[in-house]
């Protein structure tokens, strides 16, 4: 972030200046923990805690410039130091996002804006590599996506970026309208238009048009990179007149100017080897995760970089060693002998499909158990949903389904629905309890492969956590 001094800031986002106007900020946290010296501390109030209590704790760790509620200081005033220098403001949510859309029109660094119903992160992780090859290039941390995470990202990416990978979250419409407005996107990518989020917005349609308000903020030259899998984005496609490119496997709603084919699985069972081509070029790609949904964010990835000049063999190099943000597929060593998939960031019924698709294919003959948590924010949706993963579950042939949570039974339901033996699943209301029923389990088949899968607010890492061998827990710090 440039070094901007506190008067300045003050200036900017419309506040009272209290202390040294001369200090300059240099990079921004709203947690105190994160302050190592010379940031600007956003003071955020939350339900459970007043990040304007932190203030002081924030300058003895190093920070200088500090962004507080004028409300906060008005009731339990603070002695501000001469060193230091507090800004107090009405919103100071308001003021880190006025203060990132500052910065952003200061930024010389290209914008790409992704989203999507599933596998934007890994996209993420995906492109940033890819442009990495070329560029200096920045992206969100971990899940910093919402209207705190994209304005610290942009306010911390450093100042030489040249290209800036932002994904977007949402919940609702006009959310990522929201965060567009702060980061004014020049290329816009859109992975999917799944069912997430329709406890809160109600249909399909609902959620379409919230993924679209990406590529609605681009300008009119602005380049769309769309799955030409993906119904609802070939769809919405068809009415909007900005430059668009295509990229998929075989071409199911329309032609891919992008297409991967060959798709097969590496030696090791876990990596996905496979071929692209666009235009006159051609490149052999092999990406450590495992099917045909990470081979679609692999080939949006791609795409995205042609489109900055990044040549397919050369983005194909990158994807060869790139590494995924954490709790995606992530192969642990478990106990008796089990090989466990800990996919547990998150769940929808498209993904955790997939993830039990790619259990059966990697086990190739190994005894197969699914361990499947509830999935959150499928509003209507949920009940065909949850049966839906059940189908899927029957379908594939996995040999043991176990589900925890009251949503997650309706996946036991669809799985014996579908012809799954009653006896081979095993539906309970406690994550423990399941856990419990998946070490007996383990104890009878030795060098099983066992999937974990569930929404973000199952925790469902303690069932991995739990089925670890203790020295890998010892070695991994768990």
């Amino acid at each position: 972030m440039s070094v901007w001094t506190s008067a300045r800031m003050a200036e900017r986002i419309r506040g009272r200046l209290v202390g040294n106007p001369e200090l300059s900020g240099q990079g921004c946290a709203i947690d105190s923990r994160q302050v190592s010296g010379g940031e600007i501390f956003f003071a955020l109030p939350g339900e459970r805690a007043d990040g304007y209590d932190y203030v002081e704790k924030a300058w003895e760790q190093g920070g200088s410039v500090a962004v507080a509620s004028i409300r906060s200081f008005g009731e339990r005033p603070l002695e501000v130091p001469e060193t230091k220098a507090l800004i107090l403001v009405e919103e100071p949510l308001i003021a880190l996002q006025e203060l990132a859309a500052w910065r952003r029109s200061l930024l010389s660094a290209k914008v790409i804006g992704l989203t999507g119903s599933s596998g934007k992160t890994t996209t993420k992780d995906m492109l940033a590599a890819v442009l990495a090859q070329r560029y200096r290039t920045y992206k969100n941390q971990g899940n910093q996506n919402n209207e705190l995470g994209l304005p610290l990202t942009i306010l911390n990416a450093p100042e030489n970026t040249e290209v800036l990978v932002l994904e977007m979250g949402m919940r609702g419409l006009n959310e990522i309208k929201a965060l567009c407005l702060i980061a004014r996107p020049e290329m816009g990518v859109v992975t999917n238009i799944g069912v997430t989020h329709m406890d809160r917005l109600g249909s399909r349609e609902a959620i379409a048009r919230a993924k679209w308000e990406l590529i609605d903020a681009l300008p009119p030259q602005g380049l769309a990179i769309l799955n030409a899998e993906d119904e609802w984005s070939v769809r919405l496609a068809q009415g909007d007149g900005r430059p668009q490119r295509f990229y998929g496997l075989r071409g199911r709603w329309r032609s891919p100017d992008i297409q991967g084919g060959a798709v097969r699985m590496t030696a090791d069972s876990l990596g996905t080897a496979f071929t692209v081509s666009a235009q006159e070029e051609t490149a052999a790609v092999r990406i450590p995760l495992p099917g045909e949904h990470h081979v679609l964010d692999a080939l949006a990835a791609l795409a995205a970089g042609l489109a900055c000049g990044i040549p397919l063999a050369e983005g194909a190099e990158a994807l060869s060693h790139f590494q995924a943000s954490g709790m995606r597929w992530e192969v642990r060593q478990g106990i008796h002998g089990s090989t466990l998939i800990s996919d547990v960031y998150n769940a929808n019924p498209e993904s955790m499909s997939a993830s039990v698709r790619m259990l059966a294919e990697r086990a190739q003959g190994c005894y197969t158990l699914a361990l499947l948590g509830d999935m959150y924010e499928l509003g209507t949706e949920s009940g065909r949903g949850h049966r839906q993963v059940g189908r899927t579950v029957a379908e594939t042939g996995v040999d043991y389904l176990m589900t925890a949570g009251r949503l997650a039974a309706e996946i036991a339901a669809g799985a014996v629905e579908a012809g799954m033996e009653a006896a081979r699943v095993g539906s309970f209301a406690a994550k423990e309890e399941m856990l419990a029923a998946a070490r007996r389990v383990l104890r009878k088949n030795a060098d099983a492969w066992v999937l974990i899968k569930g929404s973000r607010g199952m925790k469902m890492e303690e069932v991995t956590a739990g089925l670890r061998i203790p020295q890998e827990q010892g070695r991994t710090g768990e």
